[in-house]
């Protein structure tokens, strides 16, 4: 009876779980998406040891970030038009192939750098399909009333992957070494792939009529720009989630220069971040939905304070604090933001604005590890982690100031 009680108190919680075919999707991403934390730690790991330099930290993600672009434009269309389980299905089989080459090159104990940017680039643009085509999926396994739901369930597991995924990977860096953790990234896609095989969704495209790829690309620009919410949203979203995101990318050099620490510091540090967005991820999930833009102001004024914090501490514990809080903030403002772009658009257009919005974030990200990293040549990466935290406030006024959409959040 209790386990039962249980249960059903959980599903209340978590209505979208009611869905077996979401149930398989989630716990399935749950798995792969801790596969995708190491590859990440793993990959800054490799380029720092093999170039010393926060440059290069940022440079290899601008270079693999060159082919996103157009992938995620012609990516958009695709997810619109082709049977969504199937695309994911291809895309999770090719990241399957891209990380096992990654690991037998890593094995082979002479990786180049050349070819880790090569396999950046690829991974960079199988996941600008990739990343949409599982957002959009949401709408094929729950109903509108679950949405919302399915939404913030999909944002906790990439939370809760992190949180464990980013503290294996400093014990596994320190045990097994960079070619056996990338070896158990590739073992993680199998659960995505079975998945996708067991769950029994209706295989049909979801653009009723087929135009020209240029009218299709344009339909979905001309969708996203109709709505000043949305444009408002993924701005903030941009200026402020990209600028606080080099403390996560750069964190192999801020580790070991700054902090003085080793890879399980490293791990810890991180992990301290991916704790800080599963609390984020609960606190999101309480928000009523007239909270949600006050919500995300208040994040975006609160996060770049927490990452200033980071750079200027000296000790662990009190980084580990903060990282908490920058996960916590960092969560509150991608989560709520790609809750309220799906929320705002329709179904027919949705793959091509989701890919949108997965490129901007990506972009953001992408360029302001290039910008940080590079300022840490010449400032240090704490003071070039302070000046960006002071871009991101100011960028978040300029926005408010300007755009009538963003002050209407409150």
């Amino acid at each position: 009876m209790s386990a039962a009680f249980t249960l059903k108190g959980k599903l209340a919680l978590a209505p979208a779980l009611r869905s077996r075919n979401f149930r398989l999707f989630w716990f399935a991403q749950l798995i792969s998406t801790i596969g995708t934390s190491l590859q990440v730690v793993v990959e800054g790991w490799l380029v720092y040891q093999v170039t010393d330099s926060t440059l290069w930290l940022g440079l290899v993600g601008f270079i693999g970030l060159l082919p996103v672009v157009p992938v995620a434009l012609l990516g958009g269309v695709l997810i619109d038009r082709l049977p969504r389980r199937k695309l994911i299905l291809l895309t999770q089989s090719g990241l399957l192939l891209q990380t096992t080459l990654f690991a037998l090159l890593i094995h082979s104990g002479d990786i180049q750098l050349w070819q880790i940017i090569v396999l950046y680039s690829l991974f960079g643009a199988i996941l600008a399909v990739d990343h949409p085509a599982r957002r959009a999926f949401l709408v094929d396994l729950v109903s509108p009333d679950e949405l919302a739901n399915a939404v913030a369930l999909n944002a906790s597991l990439f939370n809760v992957s992190n949180l464990i995924g980013f503290m294996a990977s400093g014990f596994l860096l320190a045990t097994i070494g960079a070619a056996g953790a990338m070896s158990l990234n590739a073992a993680s896609y199998l659960a995505p792939i079975l998945a996708l095989v067991a769950i029994r969704v209706a295989d049909t495209g979801h653009e009723q009529q087929r135009p020209r790829l240029s009218s299709a690309l344009s339909a979905g620009i001309t969708a996203l720009w109709r709505q000043p919410a949305v444009l408002a949203v993924i701005g903030l979203m941009a200026a402020v989630g990209g600028l606080a995101w080099p403390i996560f990318g750069l964190m192999p050099a801020f580790a070991e220069e700054v902090m003085g620490t080793n890879t399980v510091g490293l791990g810890l540090l991180l992990a301290a971040g991916a704790l800080g967005s599963v609390i984020g991820t609960a606190v999101v999930a309480r928000l009523g939905r007239r909270q949600r833009g006050r919500s995300l102001l208040f994040a975006c004024l609160l996060l770049p304070f927490m990452v200033m914090g980071v750079a200027l501490s000296r000790n662990m514990l009190l980084a580990g604090l903060l990282m908490v809080m920058v996960g916590l903030m960092l969560i509150i403002v991608q989560s709520l933001a790609v809750t309220l772009v799906h929320l705002s658009i329709s179904d027919q257009v949705r793959g091509r604005v989701m890919s949108l919005y997965s490129m901007v974030h990506a972009g953001s990200d992408t360029v302001a590890n290039v910008m940080i990293g590079g300022l840490a040549l010449n400032l240090g990466l704490p003071l070039a982690l302070c000046l960006g935290g002071v871009l991101a406030l100011f960028i978040t006024g300029v926005l408010w100031l300007t755009m009538p959409a963003v002050r209407r959040l409150e």
